[in-house]
């Protein structure tokens, strides 16, 4: 287990932040003014209707669940033109994917259980994150997030689409013990690692949560698309290069049209067990504990350093 490539392009400008964001697999800052953030409440409620077509399937849903094309592209192009107003003051060498709402519906049924969100590049070179803010307050009675600290070193998995059985299925009622929430304010944003075990608490708010999403990689990496068939017992995963085009006009459940398929992988979709994941969390503990003393001995060294010998 704990699974660990280093090394990979960075692409936060601070230090900081890039240290955080690799040891938890998530990083919370300030990154939008309460008018950006404004904007791209109001826009999604001028287009509200279109959004919510969906809303009697899904409890949570995004835009790219609506398969409206014009939809998601004005969407797309809108969260990205509020974003990029921030974006260079915060990364750097980076590419964007695609841009969405989340809606988060009042609702017990818009509880999203632990998972991983869906893999866009070779994660054993890169990594690939969302941008996330919402445009209200988050805690846990509108459907904060929750996230597992480090998981995304656990294993190298492979997330495709339409469903997969997901590696950590058995040990899914086992992962909340050790969840972190995490509370955010406007104009704060959440950017985490899409391998990441994360999840959100039910809105009982008794109004929807909006947030929205933007995916980004570092600028030399391949955007690629995986892709499961039912009822393939070998477990077969296609894997596609992707375009902007090609996963907005991504239809759910189905192949991309235009893509080009890059390779056949046959994955291990092998479980990891409760004993496993027990031992790894008695691992991280004490990991977490040696980076926080790493972190004090650094600021003392630099008090030192500014303030003479401290004791």
């Amino acid at each position: 287990m704990n699974y660990r490539l280093m090394n990979k392009p960075r692409v936060f400008l601070d230090e900081k932040l890039q240290k955080e964001f690799d040891e938890n697999g998530f990083v919370k800052f300030q990154m939008f003014s309460k008018e950006q953030v404004s904007r791209i409440h109001n826009f999604y409620y001028k287009m509200q209707e279109q959004h919510e077509t969906v809303i009697d399937k899904k409890k949570f849903h995004a835009t790219n669940d609506t398969d409206n094309a014009n939809l998601i592209n004005e969407t797309d192009n809108f969260i990205k033109q509020v974003m990029f107003e921030e974006m260079d003051r915060h990364f750097f060498n980076y590419k964007t994917i695609a841009a969405n709402y989340l809606i988060k519906q009042s609702s017990p049924d818009s509880e999203l259980g632990p998972h991983q969100d869906l893999r866009f590049v070779d994660e054993s070179k890169f990594y690939s994150l969302n941008i996330w803010v919402a445009t209200q307050p988050t805690d846990r009675m509108n459907g904060g997030l929750r996230f597992l600290k480090g998981s995304h070193r656990l294993h190298d998995t492979i997330r495709p689409l339409p469903s997969y059985p997901w590696k950590y299925e058995r040990i899914a009622l086992q992962i909340p013990r050790f969840f972190t929430d995490v509370t955010t304010e406007i104009g704060e944003c959440v950017v985490l690692n899409h391998a990441c075990i994360h999840a959100s608490y039910p809105n009982s708010s008794g109004q929807n949560r909006i947030a929205a999403i933007l995916a980004i990689v570092p600028k030399e990496a391949q955007i690629f698309h995986y892709f499961l068939p039912d009822g393939n017992p070998q477990n077969k995963v296609e894997k596609y290069a992707m375009t902007l085009n090609d996963f907005i006009n991504l239809k759910s459940g189905q192949r991309p049209a235009n893509a080009w398929l890059e390779e056949i992988i046959e994955y291990d979709f092998s479980q990891v067990e409760v004993p496993e994941f027990m031992q790894w969390v008695e691992q991280n503990k004490v990991e977490q504990k040696l980076n926080k003393k790493n972190v004090y001995k650094s600021i003392r060294n630099k008090l030192s350093t500014i303030f003479g010998n401290i004791k």
